[in-house]
């Protein structure tokens, strides 16, 4: 019996040994990282990607532009071996470490950019121009290119810049001086690998050559109004009605006018705008900004001019002295409002355009408003701005 009890305790002993009961030795090889291989460009992104073998298994890699090895616990370790390159075509150098299962951290593996040739130029699409306001209109270029735009150049002349020239700036937008007759403005991009792009050109200015031609003609403060479905230009009689006159300008030179749009139209009568951005009239597509306080009428009787076919009046509510933003054009001879109600006050005349954008925006297509008066555009004529010409 003693024997057969020594004989199941050697046996025992023998079957924990072969289930494992042992210890195994730790792991402490490090992984090494052997190659960094470089994708193509996809997107202005290069993608590098890093090959690594470890004795039991790579489970992390942490791509970095300084040299400091990480902790096993860096957040800069993630699952994927490959990392994507914003700027392939810098000068730079990353750093790469693979870590395993025990946290061993690899040697650093280094590669040096740039990991792209760029030798394409960018292309402009467009230059888009904003309405002038206070003097200033605003250029606005859209450029793509295969890495990334850099710099913008603005000139108004052709000569091409080099990447090295002084006009390239950062922004795609940049301030000009509105010019009053209509100047050819030229912009090119350029990338970080300083190839620059071929001139893209568009006229910017306040008003044509034919509206600055008839502003010239008179000696008096003139207007340019560029609307949707042309262009006019008003003469305001400054000496006549000089409180409507500055009124007028005030807004004028505010910007207000910008984006507003004709909301009262009955062709054998007057075209009426300035305070609303759409319609049907009410608070919400009520023009937003500096609302001036109402103004004085000057009527005809003091002033000597009157509501004839052409003409340029302020509107006004059944308060003599209310009238603040809002002005109509007489289509026809309304002589009846230089005493109706009080009388309409005449401030200007247009000088351009009365025979073809007047006559444009007085045969669009209306019907009934709010009050039941068939007036409101189906399609409101906007006016783009106004600009003081001189």
């Amino acid at each position: 019996m003693k024997f057969l009890s020594a004989l199941l305790a050697s046996s025992f002993s023998l079957l924990l040994a072969s289930c494992g009961g042992g210890s195994s030795a730790p792991d402490t090889t490090s992984p090494l990282v052997s190659k960094v291989s470089t994708g193509p460009l996809v997107n202005g992104q290069v993608t590098l990607t890093a090959e690594a073998s470890d004795a039991v298994g790579v489970t992390a890699y942490c791509f970095k532009t300084e040299s400091s090895a990480p902790a096993a616990s860096n957040s800069c370790f993630t699952a994927s071996a490959s990392k994507a390159i914003a700027d392939p075509t810098a000068k730079s150098t990353h750093y790469i470490w693979a870590k395993d299962a025990a946290n061993n951290v690899s040697a650093l593996f280094m590669v040096e950019g740039p990991f792209y040739t760029d030798t394409t130029a960018p292309v402009i699409s467009a230059v888009n121009v904003s309405a002038p306001i206070n003097g200033q209109l605003t250029l606005t270029a859209t450029a793509n290119d295969e890495v990334r735009v850099t710099g913008y150049c603005f000139k108004s002349n052709a000569t091409p810049p080099v990447s090295s020239d002084p006009c390239f700036i950062a922004s795609a937008s940049q301030s000009v001086t509105t010019p009053v007759i209509p100047t050819r403005f030229f912009a090119w991009a350029k990338d970080s690998a300083n190839n620059v792009s071929s001139a893209f050109n568009r006229v910017a200015g306040a008003c044509s050559n034919e509206g600055v031609n008839a502003s010239q003609s008179v000696n008096l403060p003139t207007v340019c109004l560029s609307t949707s479905l042309g262009e006019m230009v008003v003469a305001l009689e400054a000496s006549k009605a000089p409180i409507t006159t500055a009124n007028f300008l005030k807004y004028v030179n505010d910007g207000h006018y910008s984006q507003t749009v004709f909301h009262r139209v009955i062709s054998n009568f007057m075209i009426q705008g300035g305070g609303f951005t759409g319609v049907p009239i009410n608070t919400t597509n009520a023009k937003k900004g500096t609302l001036y306080d109402p103004i004085e009428l000057e009527t005809t009787s003091k002033t000597g001019l009157s509501n004839t076919v052409g003409t340029l009046a302020m509107a006004r509510t059944n308060v003599l002295n209310s009238a603040t933003r809002e002005f109509f054009i007489n289509t026809v001879d309304n002589t009846f409002l230089n005493t109706s109600s009080g009388g309409y006050a005449v401030f200007g005349r247009v000088i351009y355009g009365l025979n073809n954008t007047v006559q444009s925006i007085r045969s669009v297509p209306v019907q009934n408003n709010a009050s039941g008066e068939t007036s409101q555009p189906l399609t409101p004529p906007v006016l783009n701005w106004a600009y003081q010409l001189q």
